[in-house]
């Protein structure tokens, strides 16, 4: 339960700051089975939510002990594939994990599965 007030206060505190997501013009309409937001479950210590909108556009949060990252962009479908361009990407900190494209693999039902370094893995549920 903390972690979930950890994250919601990251992204408050992002929000009052004037982050915002790419603007809808820049993105193409996305994949509407996938939208919605997600959550990850699977790896240890890591708190992570994603939001895809029909619009193309994403946010995505990662907290990771005095880790936090935020980032806003488009995403697209291909295939079994989701992929992520970050237009913005916030950090407090030294970050290995920052990204300026992610994929994710689509699973059944509606599931996506990032892939870290040392065959850690997390998906993020509706």
């Amino acid at each position: 339960m903390m972690l979930t007030l950890r994250h919601l206060a990251l992204v408050l505190v992002l929000t009052a700051h004037g982050i915002s997501s790419a603007s809808a013009a820049e993105c193409i309409r996305a994949d509407a089975s996938l939208a919605g937001h997600y959550s990850m479950r699977g790896v240890m210590e890591v708190g992570s939510e994603l939001r895809l909108q029909v619009n193309g556009q994403f946010e995505y949060m990662l907290a990771y002990g005095a880790l936090d990252e935020y980032a806003t962009g488009c995403w697209s479908r291909e295939g079994q594939t989701v992929t992520l361009v970050a237009s913005k990407f916030e950090i407090n900190a030294e970050d290995p994990l920052k990204f300026e494209g992610l994929d994710l693999e689509v699973k059944p039902g509606g599931k996506l599965v990032r892939r870290f370094n040392g065959g850690h893995a997390g998906t993020y549920s509706r």
